[in-house]
């Protein structure tokens, strides 16, 4: 019975990757306008332009902070105005949202590289 609680819990957690599709993979460049800082997972929300002049607002999903921290991301490394490129896995159903495998500046520095 303790197993099964687990198992459902840890499932229950990891539902919100139904979220996302493994086949959809792209890049999103756009302007931080809100950071989320906290477990179980960061969202940092963008405006991104879109191809006909307006913006849109994109969530973007990340890694749990303890994750982040093993991979060398601190809280200060993405900012509010900061210009990223986010490059992972898309939405389902053309959803504004990503998430993020790597994290790259708009002048190349390099927040957060996928896992090898």
């Amino acid at each position: 019975a303790v197993m099964l609680a687990i198992t459902a819990t840890a499932l229950g957690h990891h539902a919100s990757n139904l979220d996302y599709d493994e086949n959809l993979v792209g890049t999103v460049d756009g302007v931080v306008f809100d950071i989320f800082w906290a477990n179980p997972h960061i969202h940092i929300y963008l405006t991104v332009a879109s191809d006909d002049g307006s913006s849109e607002t994109w969530d973007m999903e990340g890694p749990n902070l303890n994750s982040l921290r093993r991979r060398g991301v601190t809280r200060g490394a993405i900012e509010v105005g900061d210009e990223i490129a986010v490059t992972g896995t898309l939405g389902r159903d053309g959803t504004r949202r990503i998430w993020a495998e790597s994290i790259v500046k708009a002048d190349g520095t390099v927040v957060m590289e996928a896992p090898q």
